[in-house]
């Protein structure tokens, strides 16, 4: 029994492990990389703490004014000095705000938490095209590691055939030199290759917080986006529903509240009071009224710096709006340019260096050409598809930065909220 209660222990360790090893080495997909950055990259936080930051300010301005307490004792004689003891009083006030100027201060607070959820917005757009770009990057990355291997394979398998060849005579002992150099660089090239997909993990992990193990890996491909976007209709719904846009219209309003409560606080709170005093002869108890006479200072100055910024958010409303405009046009452009350079690859680049690749293999095998010919061939195609990933990938990052300019949210994004 002991034996047996051994093995199911060490059984058990050995699927727990396993489970282990599996969780960490398994793939990430794009649209889980995202959900990780939102949850674990540090400015994720900050903007997280700065909206609670504002909601506390919210509660703030919902406070009622505390209530004012006086007690005063001292000895007291009557006038014809018959008499004489101790005197006190005690009083309560109660500061009443002008409801304008409350409802206006109130007001302002929640719209400055809304403002501070739109920058939060914006900065979930701004991460989403950075881990998008990242990603992408990483997968390019991948793609030159792949042709790199399969070059050095084709180049390994060519030596091989070199070496029979000229071991019978049928190739001179210099093309055999050139296939040893060619080798080196091909393995130049792999680990050069691999030096660029540690530095893609590094820079897209540092995104997600420094969340995923080191060896972990990626699941992606290159594809032509389904939807094709267009300018106008791009320009139109960045203009109504951007986060940024939408960011600027709170604070104009919270500025616009912010004036309000200036002018209300021109007619001053009103003090109501409760009072009790004994005195030799007498007690006195009774209510009253304790209102400041604005003669003097009337709030001038600040109803002038409440103006100011109400202007001054005006104008970075309308600021906004050209800069966005001007973003979204100059990202469009570079997204057109990305397709075309997709189409040429895709409508005749890829076949004919595909068909010269060919057509050197099959002459150098039958002896019609020599191996710098069937080299230069292999080296053509390898640009040539090396520049085909690096076409999808511009086309990536193309359509990442046209879409957080225009402020569209990632669709997993989306359907969480």
């Amino acid at each position: 029994m002991k034996t047996l209660g051994i093995l199911f222990s060490c059984v058990l360790f050995l699927s727990i492990s396993s489970g282990f090893s599996l969780a960490e080495n398994r793939n990430y997909g794009l649209q889980e990389v995202i959900e990780i950055a939102f949850e674990k990259n540090p400015s994720a936080a900050i903007f997280r703490a700065n909206i609670e930051s504002s909601k506390g300010s919210v509660g703030s301005s919902k406070a009622y004014p505390n209530p004012d307490i006086g007690f005063e004792v001292g000895r007291g004689r009557s006038l014809d000095g018959s008499d004489s003891g101790e005197e006190y009083s005690i009083s309560i006030g109660q500061p009443i705000e002008r409801p304008k100027k409350r409802l206006n201060r109130i007001k302002a607070a929640e719209k400055e938490v809304e403002a501070a959820e739109k920058e939060a917005e914006d900065f979930r757009l701004e991460l989403v095209s950075e881990v998008k770009k990242g990603f992408y990057r990483l997968l390019l990355s991948k793609k030159e590691e792949e042709i790199a291997l399969e070059n050095l394979r084709i180049v390994e398998e060519l030596l091989k055939t070199i070496k029979i060849r000229v071991k019978t005579g049928e190739a001179p002992e210099f093309e055999l030199v050139k296939a040893e150099v060619e080798r080196l660089k091909a393995e130049k090239e792999c680990k050069k290759a691999e030096n660029r997909i540690v530095i893609a993990k590094t820079s897209l992990n540092a995104l997600l917080g420094g969340a995923l193990k080191a060896d972990y890996n990626i699941d992606g491909a290159f594809r032509i986006p389904e939807k094709r976007h267009t300018l106008d209709p791009l320009l139109s719904s960045a203009l109504e529903s951007h986060p940024l846009i939408l960011k600027a219209q709170k604070e104009l309003e919270a500025k616009g509240y912010i004036l309000g409560k200036e002018k209300a606080s021109v007619f001053p709170d009103i003090t109501v009071k409760g009072f009790f005093g004994r005195e030799i002869d007498k007690e006195l108890y009774g209510l009253g009224l304790s209102v400041p006479l604005p003669l003097w200072y009337q709030k001038k100055g600040e109803i002038a710096t409440a103006s100011a910024e109400r202007s001054k958010a005006e104008a970075e409303l309308v600021k906004t709006k050209i800069e966005l405009s001007r973003t979204i046009s100059e990202e469009f452009q570079n997204y057109v340019i990305a397709f075309d350079q997709i189409d040429v690859f895709e409508k005749g680049l890829l076949n004919q260096a595909s068909e010269a690749l060919r057509i050197a293999e099959l002459s150098y095998r039958h002896g019609e050409s020599g191996l710098l010919d069937y080299l230069d061939a292999q080296r053509v195609y390898r640009q040539t598809m090396q520049e085909y990933n690096q076409a999808f990938y511009e086309l990536e990052v193309a359509v990442a930065s046209l879409e957080r300019a225009a402020g569209i949210i990632f669709t997993a994004e989306a359907q969480r909220r």
